[in-house]
């Protein structure tokens, strides 16, 4: 299921990670289309603030679970997942963009053994530009909050921007995952995410110059 919201401004900043320079525009949100098991109809995220630039989404509904400790037939995972598609115009024309990193949020209480695995894929298009994985245990919590900043590795550029202004589509799926640990007496740890407080994703894009052509031989 689907919800497309349009005409959604934003700014986005560049940062020094790599050389580059300042994008000589300020690309907006044309289309942005959401869907997935963790942001069904009716239940997409909204843009709660502007952090650095760029918008940070806030999914009220993506509560999860581990089944009670106590019936031995419990499955081990449960997980729930969310793409966000993009479509931007007024780009720096003359500019390539990649996603340097993807920042989620939210409370989680986990019992020992349990993990919480958060996930974020990345796409121009068709094509993929990245991914990164983070494990989290309870010893990773900070009281019940965490904050992890995914790193998307490979370090893959979109292609330049042409003089249209158009940015190849960004997509950004972001997977949330808890993990029980099976115990010898056959129950499975428990874990809980979501509760009152909602879900964040928050995405940081670095842009550069794209390379100039090289000059035709005499």
């Amino acid at each position: 299921m689907a919800l497309t919201i349009l005409s959604t401004l934003f700014l986005l900043g560049s940062t020094s990670a790599l050389p580059q320079a300042q994008p000589p525009a300020s690309p907006n949100i044309q289309n942005l289309t959401m869907w997935g098991t963790g942001c069904p109809i009716g239940a997409a995220g909204l843009i709660s603030e502007i952090r650095n630039g760029t918008p940070v989404f806030s999914f009220v509904e993506w509560g999860l679970a581990l089944p009670n400790t106590n019936d031995p037939e419990n499955e081990t995972t449960t997980s729930k997942f969310c793409t966000e598609e993009m479509t931007l115009n007024n780009g720096p024309v003359g500019f390539q963009v990649r996603i340097e990193t993807v920042t989620v949020s939210g409370w989680a209480e986990l019992e020992e053994g349990t993990k919480l695995v958060v996930e974020a894929d990345t796409k121009f298009g068709n094509v993929v530009a990245g991914e990164q994985t983070v494990t989290i245990t309870k010893e990773g919590l900070k009281g019940n909050d965490f904050e992890v900043p995914l790193e998307i590795l490979p370090f893959i550029y979109s292609s330049c921007v042409d003089e249209t202004g158009v940015v190849p589509k960004i997509a950004i799926k972001t997977t949330v995952s808890l993990v029980g640990e099976k115990r010898a007496d056959g129950t499975v740890s428990k874990g809980a995410v979501g509760g009152a407080k909602a879900l964040g994703v928050h995405f940081n894009p670095v842009w550069r110059p794209c390379a100039r052509p090289m000059a035709k031989a005499i």
